[in-house]
């Protein structure tokens, strides 16, 4: 069977790899064996009992649980493509979905199920998780029997992840088993992972970061399944970092502060930590520096990429860090990247200046739900393995990228073009400053004008300062004539910032302040905004 077929790797393992116990959670483990055993039964309940065949869409909507690893895993052994849907999602954004996706089948649970009258929109299949992992039992022992593996090809629909970006209206990015497979293949190679790393999975699982649970299939790398609960508070994940001995982590760079701030790392011994990387939104630097002290041991790597392509460029952050950084550069391209940057007419930029990041690779998604327009507009060259990002930056002399902002991120005050992101460098660069958010906004007689969100301690009170700061970085039209101080930014359930919430907070639409402390992996009822990551 081909190498593109992720889960078809099961078939050709030795007996001593199928022994190895691959997946653990808090209740229980799996081997490799057993989740082969599982899978095909499972693919066989599929085709024989719900009609489901290759190139039909199947969607989950659980939470993170062995149940849903299984589900995952038969799913794409039947052939067909994996449509996850955020767990305990808003009903009217999950209806959205599944009328667009006509799924042959829903897995979720009963009480999902009456939530968003799933029954009206698709065959229903409803599992309960366990602790124990043992809540599809009933349903494989019904099957019987076991299914070959589809034979399917490589440019086939494996996964359709939806997000909603900015627009909030959901889009469905396409990824083909070819797609997967080298999204895959390249972070087992990335991150160096072997038998004696432990990956804790805290990704939900309509999020694109959660493909790790794949990762076993192109190493043997072991993976820890963390809680739906667990994973919500700051200290409990770092308990399990510490509990578990984790050797690799990645998140986005909000998940990481919150950890830093609320998960009492320095207390703990995570020496088993090697390596961590981060990735969805720039690292505040004071952020780094604190998780690289109490993280002497690690390596750190900061990771640039979109649903569209997990990983596009990285850069491994130097210890110790210079005194002078005040951003991280988004690093070189990926090995089985082709990154080049390109104006508004596709063709390429000379070094030093700015132009949109566009890659070619066999890891870009085959295209959105759907929509041939949207897929033909991100495409150049002819290309149907490209991919323009929207992204803008600059290569320096020093031979990395250098984010600069987003096309959608340039605005026009007092007759002026500028980028919202250099106006969110310059506040960043405050010691103090956790993190900053810039937006624009409509003001009296059909001006433009700039306000900023602050993430500072309580009472901090550095409005002043860093009206200091923009002056002496930024002309006058692009400085915030409004700066908000807040304790905590509202984040959306991929533990990403919620820039719609902050822009009404901003503006003056709510008055009241968010709090990221309970909930920072599952903290919203939007829409996943995984559209583009700097």
């Amino acid at each position: 069977m081909p190498g593109h077929h992720l889960v078809a790797r099961l078939q050709d393992m030795t007996a001593e790899e199928l022994r190895r116990r691959a997946f653990r959670w808090p209740g229980g483990s799996l081997s490799l064996g057993e989740l082969r055993e599982r899978m095909l039964r499972l693919a066989h309940w599929l085709k024989a009992e719900a009609a489901v065949r290759p190139g039909d869409r199947v969607a989950i909507c659980l939470p993170k649980s062995p149940e849903a690893l299984v589900a995952m895993y038969g799913i794409m052994a039947s052939g067909a493509a994996y449509v996850p849907l955020q767990f305990a999602g808003p009903p009217e954004r999950l209806t959205r979905i599944l009328a667009s996706v006509e799924p042959r089948l829903l897995v979720t649970t009963g009480a999902m199920a009456v939530r968003f009258d799933a029954q009206d929109l698709a065959p229903l299949l409803k599992i309960e998780p366990s602790e124990d992992g043992t809540g599809l039992e009933d349903v494989l022992a019904r099957s019987g029997r076991q299914s070959a593996i589809a034979d399917v090809r490589p440019d086939d629909v494996s996964w359709v992840i939806f997000t909603s970006g900015s627009t909030g209206e959901p889009k469905g990015v396409m990824l083909s088993h070819r797609n997967m497979a080298a999204n895959v293949d390249w972070m087992q190679r990335r991150d160096r992972m072997t038998e004696r790393d432990l990956r804790i999975s805290h990704a939900a699982l309509h999020y694109i970061a959660a493909f790790d649970l794949l990762f076993p299939m192109a190493s043997t790398v072991r993976i820890f399944l963390l809680g739906e609960r667990e994973a919500m508070f700051p200290d409990h994940v770092a308990e399990a970092m510490e509990r578990e001995r984790s050797t690799v982590w990645s998140s986005s760079a909000t998940a990481l502060r919150l950890l830093v701030e609320h998960g009492e790392l320095e207390r703990r011994d995570l020496g088993a930590m090697r390596r961590m990387s981060f990735y969805g939104e720039p690292m505040p630097i004071a952020v780094l520096r604190r998780l690289m002290a109490a993280l002497p041991g690690t390596e750190f790597s900061n990771h640039y990429g979109a649903t569209e392509i997990d990983n596009v460029a990285n850069f491994e952050v130097p210890r110790p860090l210079p005194d002078d950084v005040t951003a991280l550069p988004l690093g070189r391209p990926a090995l089985h990247c082709a990154v080049t940057l390109r104006n508004e007419t596709g063709a390429e930029v000379s070094p030093g200046e700015v132009g949109e990041i566009c890659v070619v690779s066999d890891a870009v998604a085959s295209g959105y739900w759907k929509d041939p327009a949207l897929t033909a507009s991100k495409r150049f060259g002819g290309r149907p393995d490209s991919f323009r990002t929207g992204d803008l930056a600059v290569l320096r002399a020093d031979g990395l990228f250098h984010p600069i902002g987003r096309k959608d991120q340039m605005v026009k005050i007092r007759g002026h073009r500028f980028d919202l992101g250099e106006v969110e460098a310059a506040i960043k660069a405050h010691p103090k400053v956790r993190d900053a958010a810039v937006f624009a906004l409509a003001a009296a007689a059909g001006q433009t004008e700039l306000r900023a969100a602050v993430l500072a301690g309580p009472g901090a009170g550095l409005a002043s300062e860093l009206r200091s700061i923009c002056a002496a970085r930024l002309p006058a039209f692009a400085r915030p004539v409004r700066i908000l101080e807040l304790e905590q930014f509202p984040l959306l359930s991929t533990g990403k910032i919620d820039r719609q919430a902050l822009k009404e907070l901003v503006s003056g639409a709510r008055a009241q302040q968010p709090a990221d402390r309970d909930k920072p992996f599952d903290a919203g009822d939007g829409g996943e905004d995984g559209d583009k990551v700097r």
